[in-house]
């Protein structure tokens, strides 16, 4: 027989096994879903009881051993709830009493009629699914007290009038109120005047009684007062519902403690609307490249929203992906790496070239990789502005490198920040403190070479205590050295003092020239003395004699005579101011070459005729030059009376500045000076006017080498000659 899950399994117990039989068969045969099994006796029965599961057990009163009372006792303390009908031939009240009492579920007495076996079976129908619904009856209820009493929260019945009075509450009442379940259901404590906070109740009742009035449930979120005064969040959703005996409406519904979930909520807004003020791109990408979840910046990168963004394919995996050998996005999908971080620059639709540098990270979520945040930044600006910089940096390192000083940089707290190879070797400052920074290091180190050291370091820290101060000096090493040092603040448009700068010049080569020259000026000292004094009174007495001698008489060596004495007073005048000319070279400053050149010109050009100056060079150039002015207009009035006295009587001379910056020219339009003689028109005495002096030049060298140029001549454009003066300092 089909034992399908609605089939029911009888049990029935008769010592009479014919009756059992036929009993089976009937009933069987009466109903489909009945399957029957036979016991003879009672102690047969509990041993097939123990065995399987009935769902009614019939049993017969009269049997030898057990009766069929003894037997339904057996049986109810093992199951007070198994269906048991008493079916028997011997019928009396006292016996159904009996039953009854023991709790049999039905009493029949046996029959003769093929109807007596239709109504077992029903009896048999019922008892079975009286006993199965209140199975799954008291299954719901132990579920559903299971579930109230497993609910973070509590289920309520209450009136739907002022004051929300509870008729029943149950769950977690006290732990969420403060107060008992008695407190509510008595009317000591009610949920809408003493529970609900002040501030929330015109609004929930309004919210409640509007759903109320639409047939709908409601569901509200407010704030309680607790007992011992705290506030909490709720979350409360609830119906109407019938009840004729009730003259107002009647609620039901649950509520629940909301508060962790509330500030979770608020912690979670707090944060979307951090990364949503982000200046960087922040989202997360699924395992198609897809975005999931996008900030506003990102959004606004792309030129749309986030809920369009959202769904759509990711640019920048792409282009990550084809920058690595293997695929990294799937590695950190896989688990196999913990983060991917670069940059990556490129064409973006709508968006043009950029430089984004990313940052990727699986997003794990209990232990499973469900996606991948992506934090991206727009740098194509600090890009750029970063190799702006470095290109600075670069012109300005090999500017410091390529200039003769040592220069130092120290910042306001005497750190070094910079400094060039020339500044390490003039001080053979050990490679550590440099690259270290260790400004007092190196300062002790400095000093320790100098003649004076206590002196100089209490210059420097007078300099330093007084941060705008610029300062120009020699100082004096121990070993014979000496080095101009310059130092001045390093100042910011708005006058913020960063640091200070120091240069120092190796001028030892320069001090001994003056020293020589000093010495070399007090041996022409004396040498101007002899030829002012012991040269020019002979000469002056030659010449009274002559004039005396041509009234006494007229011969013509007389003429030979006056001119060799003019020609030895000229020579006289050219040997003092040669010699005079090297004294004080060095006094340097800033001179307009074009003022002094304009002076000079007046001087040479006073009595010529048909001369003329011109500047050759372009006016957009500096004119600004560090010299001697004194002697840098001797240099010029040489130069230019040299042009006059030799290239002829409407000579046009040419000052202009040399293409390569370092120098200028002096050129006229005369003949020009043969190459052949061009080495020899610089030594004292050599002229190719018979009425020169043969000075003029060599001064002119003994000028520029004074100032540490070079002078020599060459061709003019013009053929004429051309006098280039070089290693001249041009000032800005």
């Amino acid at each position: 027989m089909d034992q399908s899950v609605d089939s029911v399994r009888i049990l029935h117990v008769d010592d009479n096994s014919d009756f059992a039989d036929t009993t089976a068969a009937l009933l069987e045969h009466e109903d489909g879903r009945l399957c029957v099994e036979t016991a003879a006796s009672a102690e047969k029965a509990l041993e097939r009881l123990s065995k399987g599961r009935f769902d009614c057990v019939v049993s017969d009163y009269d049997m030898p051993g057990e009766n069929g009372i003894e037997f339904l006792e057996a049986v109810r303390e093992r199951d007070p709830e198994l269906p048991f009908i008493l079916y028997t031939g011997k019928g009396s009240e006292e016996i159904a009493s009996d039953a009854i009492s023991a709790g049999v579920t039905d009493y029949l007495q046996k029959g003769t009629g093929a109807e007596q076996y239709t109504l077992l079976a029903n009896r048999i129908r019922n008892a079975v699914d009286a006993h199965r619904s209140q199975r799954k009856l008291d299954e719901r209820t132990r579920r559903l007290e299971s579930l109230i009493s497993s609910l973070p929260g509590m289920v309520y019945r209450r009136l739907n009038t002022s004051g929300w009075p509870m008729e029943t509450v149950e769950g977690e009442i006290e732990p969420l109120t403060g107060y008992t379940a008695a407190d509510f259901e008595t009317g000591a404590v009610t949920w809408g005047d003493d529970i609900l906070h002040p501030e929330d109740r015109d609004r929930i009742r309004t919210a409640v009684q509007e759903a109320l009035a639409a047939d709908d449930e409601f569901e509200v979120t407010y704030r309680i007062s607790t007992a011992d005064g705290t506030t909490k969040w709720m979350w409360e959703r609830g119906h109407r519902v019938p009840d004729a005996a009730a003259d107002t409406d009647v609620l039901e519904g649950f509520i629940t403690d909301i508060t962790d979930l509330r500030e979770r909520e608020q912690e979670l807004r707090r944060y979307e609307r951090m990364v949503n003020t982000m200046q960087e791109s922040a989202c997360i990408y699924d395992r198609a490249e897809r975005f999931e979840l996008v900030n506003e910046h990102l959004a606004s990168f792309y030129g749309t929203s986030r809920a369009e963004l959202e769904g759509e394919r990711s640019q920048l995996i792409p282009k990550i992906r084809s920058e690595y050998e293997g695929d990294p996005y799937q590695e950190l999908l896989d688990g196999e790496r913990d983060e991917l971080r670069g940059e990556v620059s490129g064409e973006f639709p709508d968006h043009g070239y950029e430089v984004l540098e990313y940052r990727l990270t699986p997003l794990v979520v209990d232990g499973k990789v469900e996606g991948v945040v992506g934090v991206t930044r727009e740098v194509t600006e600090q890009r750029d502005h970063e190799m702006r910089v470095a290109k600075q940096r670069s012109i300005l390192k090999a500017q410091q490198e390529a200039v003769i000083d040592g220069i130092l940089v120290a910042d306001e707290n005497n750190s070094i920040i910079s400094y060039n190879e020339r500044f390490v070797d003039m001080w053979q400052l050990p490679r550590d403190i440099a690259e270290r920074g260790d400004g007092a290091a190196a300062l002790d180190w400095t000093v320790e070479q100098l003649a004076e050291p206590e002196a100089v370091r209490e210059r420097v820290q007078s300099l330093y205590d007084n941060p705008e101060m610029t300062a120009r000096d020699e100082i004096e090493l121990a070993d014979g050295r000496v080095f101009d040092r310059y130092t001045a603040p390093v100042v910011d448009n708005d006058g913020t003092c960063y640091g200070r700068l120091w240069t120092f010049r190796d001028i030892t080569e320069r001090k001994e020239r003056e020293q020589e020259l000093a010495r070399q000026n007090e041996r022409l000292e004396e040498f101007v003395g002899v030829v002012s004094h012991d040269l020019q009174s002979p000469l002056q007495v030659a010449g009274s004699r002559l004039t005396l001698a041509r009234e006494e008489c007229d011969s013509e060596h007389l003429d030979s005579i006056e001119n060799a004495v003019r020609r030895m007073n000229d020579i006289v005048d050219d040997v003092l101011r040669l010699a005079r000319q090297g004294v004080d070279i060095g006094a340097t400053e800033p001179v307009d070459l074009r003022e002094t050149a304009d002076a000079a010109w007046r001087i040479v050009a006073d009595n010529a005729d048909g001369v003329a100056l011109h500047y050759a060079s372009d006016e957009s150039r500096a004119w600004t030059i560090e010299a001697d002015s004194d002697r840098l207009s001797g240099l010029l009035e040489n130069l230019f009376g040299n042009a006059t006295e030799h290239a002829g009587p409407s000579v046009t001379v040419s000052l202009g500045l040399l293409d390569n910056g370092a120098g200028f020219y002096v050129a006229d339009d005369g003949p020009g000076i043969p190459a052949a003689e061009r080495e020899q028109v610089f030594e004292a005495g050599y002229s190719t006017d018979d009425d020169g002096t043969g000075f003029g030049l060599p001064i002119a060298r003994q000028i520029a080498e004074a100032h540490g140029w070079e002078i020599r001549l060459t061709d003019s454009t013009a053929g004429g000659a051309r006098f280039e003066i070089t290693g001249v300092e041009f000032l800005e």
